[in-house]
């Protein structure tokens, strides 16, 4: 029996990460900070501290991994949406769900 998970419909990600004020993105980023192999508390911790600084830096270092995955190389536009953190997670999902959900 296949485990539901919200993040492989991007449109319940989008609603979660809106409807929830941006507490959801903390959850969404401990998932994918283990999937990429990094620390999810010390990534949560440094988000907090730098006032959202360090998650625009992990959206994009996310990004680049999630694109690498997939064999593409991230595009040279893709930076001027890094202010809008809330479709960055949409992106990089899309890539991990791509990898790791193909039939979905």
């Amino acid at each position: 029996m296949d485990e539901y998970i919200p993040e492989n419909n991007l449109v319940v990600l989008f609603l979660l990460m809106i409807l929830t004020g941006g507490l959801y993105y903390f959850w969404w980023v401990t998932r994918i900070s283990r999937i990429f192999n990094d620390d999810p508390v010390v990534n949560i911790l440094l988000t907090i501290f730098t006032c959202g600084i360090w998650g625009l830096y992990l959206n994009l270092k996310y990004l680049q991994k999630s694109e690498i995955l997939n064999g593409r190389d991230v595009k040279w536009y893709m930076i001027f949406f890094l202010p809008l953190l809330f479709i960055f997670p949409l992106f990089i999902q899309h890539n991990i769900n791509e990898k790791y959900f193909p039939g979905r």
